[in-house]
């Protein structure tokens, strides 16, 4: 945009950001337009500031205009003398860290200070070791170090992965002692079982949430029964007809036959990172309820797409994380979750969508700096019967970082927070 005048920028912007989905007024663009005689519109990192603040309303949107701005107004890299930016430096050292066997306690602590959000209000262990872990991206991290050692044999590469497990689930627990240095002891109310938050159990309460997984499936299908046997409305029509045999008394309304559809269901689950061990929660809970379905197929995917309807079929429904993770080609790219490009590979399957098909997704609708999935979600809409979006981070998460909750909403039929078996259950009851 060199050379161009306030209008034209400020004209560029909200044109881009109406067509990528973001309610922009004309009171905004006033508003904006004032802010941009404020400012010199050379210092691109203040006609930026000017912009996020008379323009956006939520962190999706933020992200939005990022984009749009990167663009349009993009800032020039720095120059070579200046740090190079401390989240990918400290994970560069950390990768080399758990590569080489160093001590991994002083990185540990670093990570915690970078991603652990101990800035902002303080909410317990576990959310903010949860958060350092997620900044992270640990699971990159272990791709990596597998990587490293993929032209070993088959014994070594197996003494490998174990080894690389090891160092970090060394680290996790380092970081954890260190958000716990951090923030002083926390006595928080201990939740029921139904209201733990599944991304934040430790082995134990795992192990126990999935034991507690078919009396909530049998308590799902009690509940469907009940619904499914309820009485139709009244059929006007035949109660009069039928009245004509008593003197117009309508001494039997005569109801209306109830006609259950039963939706096909396409599932796909996000297995990266921190997300990894809930979508066995969600695929168990589909497969325990299949009868609720016409048909139900399911994937799982990180960048990558796989289909593993056939495996959860053999499994009956009980799937470890690791055993989702093993499957080929899973990992396309980075190893971070990229919703648009599953999304595209799964609208390449001709026959993985029609109009009788309801699509849940399943994840926390995290960037990770990818493209947003706007086109295809819509895309997706238009050829399914309904999209729905199951989140397992607490609704006080979304929108937070780089969440892209908020967005996400506004492309699918309806999104449901189901951090905990009981709002797992409500949801799937929901869409049955």
């Amino acid at each position: 945009m060199t050379g161009g005048t306030t209008a034209d920028l400020l004209l560029a912007v909200t044109r881009a950001l109406r067509t990528a989905g973001v309610p922009v007024s004309t009171g905004d663009s006033i508003v904006a337009a004032r802010a941009l005689d404020r400012v010199d519109l050379n210092r691109r990192r203040e006609v930026r500031a000017a912009l996020r603040s008379s323009l956006i309303k939520d962190v999706a949107s933020a992200q939005i205009l990022d984009r749009v701005l990167d663009r349009l107004l993009p800032i020039p890299s720095p120059e070579p003398h200046q740090p190079a930016p401390t989240g990918a430096d400290l994970l560069q050292r950390i990768g080399e860290a758990l590569g080489n066997g160093s001590d991994l306690t002083e990185l540990a602590g670093e990570a915690v200070n970078t991603h652990g959000g101990l800035d902002d209000q303080v909410r317990g262990l576990r959310h903010h070791t949860t958060r350092t872990l997620r900044g992270l991206g640990l699971d990159a991290l272990l791709r990596q170090l597998l990587d490293r050692r993929s032209g070993e044999d088959e014994l070594e590469r197996r003494l490998s992965a174990a080894e690389a497990e090891a160092r970090v689930q060394e680290l996790k627990e380092l970081i954890e002692r260190a958000v716990a240095a951090r923030i002083g002891p926390v006595a928080p109310d201990a939740p029921t079982l139904a209201d733990a938050t599944i991304l934040l159990a430790d082995a134990a309460e795992l192990a126990a949430l999935r034991g507690a997984l078919a009396p909530l499936a049998r308590r799902l299908a009690a509940r469907l029964g009940r619904r499914r046997r309820g009485r139709g409305s009244l059929d006007i029509r035949r109660t009069i007809r039928t009245s004509m045999g008593t003197g117009g008394v309508p001494v039997r309304p005569v109801l209306r036959r109830r006609h259950r559809t039963r939706p096909e269901l396409a599932v796909l689950c996000d297995v990266s990172g921190s997300v990894a061990q809930f979508a066995p929660f969600t695929l168990a809970l589909v497969y325990a309820l299949r009868q609720e379905f016409g048909r139900v197929r399911a994937w799982v995917f990180i960048d990558g797409l796989v289909e593993i309807t056939e495996l959860l079929e053999d499994s009956r429904g009980f799937l470890d994380a690791r055993r989702l993770l093993s499957r080929r080609g899973l990992v396309a790219g980075s190893g971070r979750s990229d919703y648009a490009a599953a999304l595209q590979r799964f609208l390449a399957d001709a026959g993985a969508v029609s109009a009788r098909t309801s699509v849940l997704v399943v994840g926390d609708a995290r960037s990770h700096d990818n493209p947003l999935p706007v086109a295809e979600l819509d895309e997706l809409r238009q050829r399914s019967r309904h999209v729905y979006w199951f989140n397992p981070e607490p609704r006080a998460e979304w929108d937070t970082d780089d969440s892209i909750a908020g967005l996400v909403a506004r492309h699918v039929d309806a999104m449901y927070e189901v951090s905990t078996l009981s709002l797992l259950g409500d949801a799937v009851a929901a869409i049955a």
